[in-house]
């Protein structure tokens, strides 16, 4: 029996209006969100980002890199250093065991603090590495294969869920820990506008849609959006509205529960 799509009928159409409406809104400001050419530092850059918002993770990460200029210096570093380092950025002692743990996997994986060996690999081989190792979901690793490896992916956020529920594009079914909604979305988009795609739904979600008490009155999709999930006389998310964490592997989720992209 084959299972029903995430996407409502007339997706791809609705994402390119979507698309057409946020390029005009915010022209794709890939600088604000402060991702990584390296792909290793990209990884740790988006276990950083898990369940807390740009600002924090984006100051975690500095404070991390004035305190180990080198990974192979923070992988000698106790986890009780580390998650020193990183407090104030949400989940600290949890994401210090787990960069800890991801740094001791590439190792043994590439025989150095590296992960350039994915340049050589296509998208598939790609991803299938970088989700066997601890911390990493499909949204993290297409993250790395975007930002970091240049490829037509577009990984699939907290904040683009929310906003292609809300605005229709999803079925009111639609489950984000589901791979097939991540491979969903990024087949409904053409190859060329998945990059911008992605950033700007990822601002649209931090700036105007955001998870409680979203800013319909200013926002450009307004007249698109059918505002599934919110009431719209109070401008907030109902009881049975979208609720949902990060999203890993089986086996990541059941060695690090509460770390998710």
């Amino acid at each position: 029996m084959t299972a029903a799509s995430p996407l409502r009928p007339g997706a791809p159409e609705r994402l390119a209006r979507i698309d057409a409406v946020l390029e005009a809104a915010y022209r794709s400001p890939e600088a604000d969100l402060g991702n990584k050419a390296d792909p290793l530092d990209e990884a740790i850059y988006i276990v950083l980002s898990f369940q807390t918002d740009l600002a924090r993770f984006s100051s975690t990460w500095s404070r991390l890199r004035a305190a180990y200029p080198s990974w192979d210096a923070l992988e000698r570093a106790s986890a009780r250093e580390v998650a020193r380092v990183l407090r104030g950025g949400g989940l600290h002692r949890q994401k210090a065991k787990t960069i800890r743990s991801l740094l001791a996997d590439v190792r043994s994986v590439a025989g150095e603090h590296s992960l350039d060996l994915l340049r050589h690999m296509n998208d598939d081989e790609a991803e299938k590495l970088l989700t066997r190792l601890p911390g990493l979901s499909w949204k993290a690793a297409r993250c790395v294969l975007l930002y970091s490896l240049g490829r037509n992916v577009l990984p699939v956020d907290s904040n683009t869920f929310r906003v292609l529920k809300r605005t229709g594009v999803l079925s009111r079914q639609a489950v984000y820990r589901r791979r097939s909604l991540h491979n969903a979305i990024q087949a409904a988009v053409p190859a060329p506008r998945r990059r911008s795609l992605h950033v700007n739904l990822v601002v649209h979600g931090q700036r105007t849609c955001l998870p409680r008490n979203p800013r319909c009155p200013c926002c450009p999709l307004n007249a698109e959006c059918s505002k599934i999930g919110l009431d719209v006389s109070a401008g907030k998310e109902r009881a049975d509205g979208l609720r949902y964490r990060g999203v890993g592997t089986r086996s990541n989720r059941k060695r690090y529960p509460t770390v998710g992209g």
